[in-house]
């Protein structure tokens, strides 16, 4: 799913003391020569910023770099391969000392902003990270509604307790933070609960929800708040809380580019336009343009466009959605599919354009996908159905281990043309092609054209696939 944009200059020594951080440190037995801090720096994609020092000789290091103005922002501390959670504020500054050899357990920082750090270091100790709660949180979505209840407040109960116990010396901001934090998280999954605990039941991909599964929508409340956006729960929550209201209300519509959806998307804005306050409002309207700028027809991505800009002319989100729009129309279905080379595991030398005369499937995907993989293994039946057609099937990895994807593909015997993409998030091809999540499907028609906005994925939505797919074959 699959979520930040600050740019900020600092033109004197006062911007820069409110506006950034200093993070200064020791490391013992060190194992390499850097340390990386990162956050993703853009609300409504995933651009994350990386601020590198050198760990010199004694294992000292000294790193100063901006962070968004007036909010808490989530980073990541790394050493090669041991990392640690930060939560910073504008201003900080801290020293850590730590242990390479024992990295978790040696976490202790000194000065402005270290009672939060040595209390996010604690949490990682005895309850794991933060990511670790939706994990757990996960767990309980196969349970019917009165248990998956009782279970996601409980889960909430813990972290409060957690936080009762070590919150001295937090600033009450912080404390505010952090409980937000999962107070949101639960309110996302309850969003996110009637769709995956049928797919659990089903154990497949399904839009068949049984009515019982909303129950637990009368338990979400409408809880805006403009000081939340830094907040990423709350941003989740924003992006879904309409639209499960509504179906649990007995909106329903079929496919994604129908005129009942279209309805119910209008819908859903009206809902916006009458509860969100201002700074929320642009927010969701950014990302609702993003997330839909490329599955749906170009015309009405060019409108949402438009409108946007005329409601928030001097957004800050524009800058992002401009690039959107700029891959959205460049991916448009008729435009020529950008050419790449292909190189398999074998050796095998070639270009897409080699391909012309053949619809073609691009999968972009990973080894440590397991949403890709899973879906890889299992095209073997759909793709029996549609065999003796003028069809390939391109497999491109942006791992950047090449030996952990021909193992996958040996092990599975998976069948198609696979190819690695150099760089990962950085490769040529990822860029040409937009690709933001994983994995990323692309139909190409046998001019070399894109097929359509939004591809089916295979093997999720199989028939509609192969419908679409028999349309393009002359």
């Amino acid at each position: 799913m699959k979520l930040w944009s600050f740019a900020l200059l600092f033109l004197a020594n006062a911007a820069l003391a409110q506006d950034s951080v200093k993070l200064s440190g020791k490391i013992l037995n060190p194992v390499s020569d850097s340390i990386i801090v990162s956050y993703n720096d853009n609300a409504i994609a995933y651009y994350p910023k990386d601020f590198i020092a050198t760990v010199g000789r004694g294992g000292y290091f000294s790193l100063a770099f901006p962070i968004p103005h007036g909010v808490y922002t989530q980073a990541t501390i790394r050493h090669r391969d041991k990392a640690a959670e930060l939560i910073l504020n504008p201003g900080d500054s801290i020293f850590v000392s730590v242990d390479a050899a024992h990295f978790d357990s040696t976490l202790h920082f000194l000065g402005r902003g270290g009672a939060i750090q040595n209390f996010i270091a604690k949490h990682t100790i005895t309850a794991g990270r933060i990511n670790q709660y939706v994990l757990k949180v996960k767990t309980h979505i196969n349970k019917e509604p009165d248990e998956f209840l009782k279970n996601l407040d409980n889960e909430r109960k813990i972290e409060n307790e957690f936080l009762d116990k070590n919150k001295t010396g937090l600033p009450g901001s912080f404390i505010n933070y952090w409980t937000a934090l999962f107070q949101y998280y639960n309110y996302f999954f309850l969003e996110q609960y009637p769709q995956m605990h049928a797919m659990i039941k089903a154990r497949k991909y399904t839009d068949s929800i049984p009515e019982a599964n909303y129950s637990v929508v009368s338990h979400l409340p409408y809880a805006f708040n403009d000081s939340l956006l830094q907040l990423s729960p709350y941003l989740l929550y924003l992006t879904g809380v309409f639209e499960i209201k509504l179906k649990a209300a007995g909106y329903t519509f079929y496919g994604h580019d129908t005129a009942t959806y279209r309805k119910f998307q209008d819908s859903v804005m009206k809902l916006v336009y009458q509860h969100l306050p201002p700074k929320s409002t642009e927010y969701y309207m950014a990302q609702n343009l993003y997330g839909r700028a490329r599955n749906q027809p170009i015309a009405r991505t060019e409108f949402m466009y438009t409108d946007f800009k005329k409601r928030w002319p001097k957004s800050g989100y524009l800058p992002t959605l401009d690039k959107q729009m700029a891959i959205a129309e460049r991916l448009a279905p008729g435009q020529p599919a950008p050419d790449f080379d292909i190189t398999t595991p074998d050796g095998r030398q070639m270009k897409l354009s080699d391909l012309r005369g053949k619809v073609v499937y691009v999968n972009f995907w990973a080894s440590w996908c397991k949403q890709c993989v899973g879906e890889i293994i299992k095209e073997g039946k759909m793709k029996e159905l549609i065999k003796n057609k003028p069809l390939e099937f391109v497999y491109i990895s942006i791992d950047n281990d090449t030996a952990a994807d021909n193992k996958l593909i040996a092990k599975y015997k998976m069948e198609g043309l696979f190819t690695h993409a150099i760089g990962e998030w950085s490769a040529p091809e990822v860029q040409l092609y937009g690709v933001q999540s994983l994995p990323a499907y692309f139909l190409i028609d046998d001019e070399g054209k894109f097929a359509m906005q939004n591809p089916p994925p295979s093997p999720l939505q199989s028939t509609e696939l192969i419908l679409a797919l028999e349309k393009l074959f002359k």
